[in-house]
């Protein structure tokens, strides 16, 4: 069995996860042996700067309001694709990737 990476969106927090063989979370940050890579770290940071802006984070108000112009919404969907793509020729097999963010909920 792999190693997982886990492709998930939370407010403020980079969006890998890192889960050992049996499914209990090793890390939130890129793999060890990709720890250096600029580029996978600006990729998923770009994608989780966008992502925070879809929140309201006040002394008064915690809250999720979503996507606020299509722009937005494409500009976010690409960082996604860029993303992922790279992960995905990078790993070449070596960890099972699950995407779970869900680009219906923006």
């Amino acid at each position: 069995m792999l190693k997982t990476i886990r492709i998930l969106l939370e407010y403020n927090t980079y969006c890998l996860w890192l889960y050992d063989e049996t499914g209990e979370i090793i890390d939130n940050d890129n793999p060890p042996e990709w720890a250096d890579d600029e580029k996978l770290s600006e990729l998923f940071n770009a994608v989780s700067d966008i992502y925070d802006t879809f929140f309201e984070d006040t002394e008064k108000e915690f809250s999720f309001h979503g996507c606020s112009d299509l722009d937005t919404k494409r500009r976010f969907i690409q960082a996604i694709k860029d993303a992922v793509d790279y992960l995905e020729k990078k790993n070449n097999g070596k960890y099972y990737i699950q995407n779970d963010i869900d680009l219906n909920n923006l």
